[in-house]
């Protein structure tokens, strides 16, 4: 009877130290669990936000009539804003490029798409911003125009490229840095 008593104390112990580490390791799967959640909610809003893009900083080249070619003038206004563009992670350069209303629509087509380009070869050949991160050159022609294209002053605003800095918030996160 003893040994059945020794037996039995030595089985209950094992049984009580077994139910200790059942108990620790149902505590570290409901850890476990609800970091599991935590990451699951996280990611899911981080591909929510792919959609979402935060406007870092833009700027406006002109250009004279006619003409796609950029003045050096304008050159520093773009490097300035390659520069911070490469300060941050996700970002991507909008390019759009307008034309004003004189002249034939076609031409002013091509004219807003030689602009556009210009500016992109300008970013890609002395600014070093990677082709990835460069949103195909918009040709808008005549669309949007910055002012009336019934003055000289008016038309002038029209001749442009405008630039943006976007920054993708789900590649960037909540900050878009």
């Amino acid at each position: 009877m003893e040994t059945y008593q020794a037996n039995k104390q030595a089985t209950d112990a094992q049984i009580a130290a077994h139910q200790a580490e059942i108990d620790a390791t149902k505590q570290s799967v409901a850890a476990n669990q609800q970091g599991i959640q935590e990451v699951a909610q996280t990611t899911k809003q981080r591909f929510s936000d792919l959609a979402t893009w935060y406007v870092k900083g833009e700027t406006t080249v002109r250009f004279e009539v006619g003409d796609s070619a950029l003045s050096e003038e304008y050159g520093q206004d773009i490097k300035t804003l390659a520069n911070q563009a490469l300060t941050y992670n996700g970002f991507v350069i909008e390019v759009r490029g307008y034309a004003d209303s004189t002249g034939k629509l076609e031409d002013n087509q091509q004219l807003s798409k030689e602009r556009a380009q210009a500016v992109v070869a300008y970013l890609l050949q002395n600014c070093h911003v990677p082709t990835k991160n460069i949103a195909a050159p918009g040709a808008m022609g005549e669309a949007n125009p910055a002012a009336s294209n019934e003055t000289a002053y008016g038309r002038a605003e029209n001749r442009r490229v405008d630039l943006k800095l976007l920054v993708n918030k789900g590649v960037a996160g909540s900050g878009g840095n």
